[in-house]
């Protein structure tokens, strides 16, 4: 599967990386995340500080990443972050991010999308992890590693297969 469907656009003078977010009910952008390899994870009001920074536009309450990943499959994977959804869009299966662990504004939504398909939260395996659960039909914790964007591949392979 081609994971070039998703947006991206890359800074490579500042070093940055910036996803854009979709409203999942209008599909208009209602954010964005940056990413900054070279930076730490502490938090920072200053969004050139830190690892990551999430802007959401004042319009748009809900907004997510990996939309464009819809089509892919009838289960939808449910992740914290970009590059663990980007996982599981790679070997051909629908996968949003919600940023986060604690997708309350997204609540309503993923309430209607339950009535027709599946939704996997894949959650890490902490306690921070486990508030992600809640919002999917089942849950997966995370065995191997901490995230599963450092997963190996038989290991995102074989969770794709187990929920599909």
């Amino acid at each position: 599967m081609n994971i070039l469907i998703h947006k991206c656009w890359i800074d490579n003078a500042e070093g940055v990386a910036t996803f854009p977010l979709y409203d999942p009910v209008t599909y208009a952008m209602g954010g964005y995340q940056q990413y900054r390899p070279s930076r730490t994870k502490s938090r920072n009001n200053d969004p050139r500080l830190g690892k990551y920074y999430s802007f959401y536009s004042k319009n748009h309450k809900l907004a997510v990443w990996g939309l464009e990943s819809w089509k892919f499959s009838n289960t939808l994977f449910l992740t914290e972050g970009i590059f663990d959804a980007a996982r599981i869009t790679e070997v051909g299966h629908s996968a949003i991010a919600v940023i986060g662990n604690n997708p309350k504004p997204l609540t309503e939504w993923l309430w209607m999308i339950r009535q027709s398909r599946r939704v996997v939260a894949v959650c890490d395996p902490d306690a921070a992890g486990q508030k992600l659960a809640k919002f999917g039909t089942v849950s997966h914790t995370m065995k191997c590693g901490t995230d599963l964007g450092d997963a190996p591949q038989s290991y995102v392979e074989d969770l794709v297969h187990r929920y599909k």
